[in-house]
């Protein structure tokens, strides 16, 4: 992961947290009614996603703020949220995390392993975190 980045992931509001493992992790997929209603929102907000591979589509640049949804055969997907820490802006943070409320999910960051709640706040702080911990 580039130093600029950090990644979230929609969790689904009760669920237990991703699974870190040596191979790494992976979201938990949202239901395909609400990743659908996700992909249409992003695409308010975004415009049309791009194709980065088969069933993986992106809102938003490669290497910058954006949301990318990974679908499974039944639909469901997998929301990851790529946030870039050179941006001082709060209307990335704030988009995801209106978003994230609406849908009822939390968020799981893979490099601090824990769920923080949507308030840009507490994904700031996180991201402080895993800055500080990376450089140690």
């Amino acid at each position: 992961m580039a130093t600029w980045q950090f990644d979230l992931c929609f969790n689904p509001v009760g669920a237990a947290a991703p699974i870190n493992s040596k191979d790494g992790w992976e979201a938990i997929p949202l239901p395909p009614s609400v990743a659908y209603r996700v992909q249409e929102d992003l695409a308010h907000y975004f415009g049309p996603p791009w194709l980065m591979l088969d069933a993986w589509i992106v809102f938003g640049p490669e290497n910058g703020n954006r949301v990318d949804l990974l679908f499974e055969s039944d639909g469901s997907a997998g929301v990851y949220v790529r946030c870039d820490t050179r941006d001082d802006g709060p209307q990335f943070l704030v988009l995801i995390t209106d978003l994230a409320r609406i849908h009822q999910s939390n968020f799981y960051s893979p490099s601090t392993k824990e769920l923080i709640e949507p308030d840009r706040w507490q994904i700031q702080a996180a991201m402080t975190r895993s800055m500080s911990t990376s450089w140690s």
